[in-house]
């Protein structure tokens, strides 16, 4: 009897399992990004007041990276992404978006990114530049970082 019960239970466990399906956003071709863009992160510092958020969303299937990049207290020269390693450093523009408003940048990166250059992304090795007359190198950062998943 003890033999039958156990059998029965490996059964039922082997069904339970097997009606697993590997699902959840790891599946999804749509992974979102966020920035919260400010002068504390800026190599060399800068003593800026000016401050946004980034909402960024990749989509694994097309490798395309849009953006949506807001800011105030600060007018732009350019607005770019940039990867450095290790990620706290000044590295490298990847990105020119495109031109910049008083207050934001919106659209898609004009080139679909390699597969170097999705591994930096997924790894948070990007970050966005928010450059301006005064601040060369950078009036403003922002990490670029994977959205918390529920």
């Amino acid at each position: 009897m003890k033999s039958f019960l156990l059998f029965m239970t490996g059964i039922a466990m082997f069904g339970m399992m097997s009606g697993c399906k590997d699902e959840g956003p790891h599946e999804d071709n749509i992974i979102k990004f966020s920035a919260t863009i400010n002068s504390q992160q800026t190599v060399p510092k800068s003593t800026s007041s000016a401050q946004g958020t980034g909402a960024f969303e990749y989509n694994k299937a097309t490798k395309e990276l849009s953006y949506n990049i807001s800011y105030k207290d600060v007018t732009p020269t350019s607005v770019t992404i940039n990867y450095s390693i290790p990620a706290w450093e000044r590295g490298p523009i990847l990105f020119e978006l495109a031109s910049p408003t008083a207050t934001q940048a919106v659209g898609k990166v004009s080139k679909v990114l390699t597969d170097e250059q999705q591994t930096w992304l997924i790894q948070g090795l990007f970050y966005v530049n928010v450059v301006s007359k005064t601040n060369i190198y950078g009036e403003i950062r922002g990490q670029i970082l994977a959205d918390k998943i529920d």
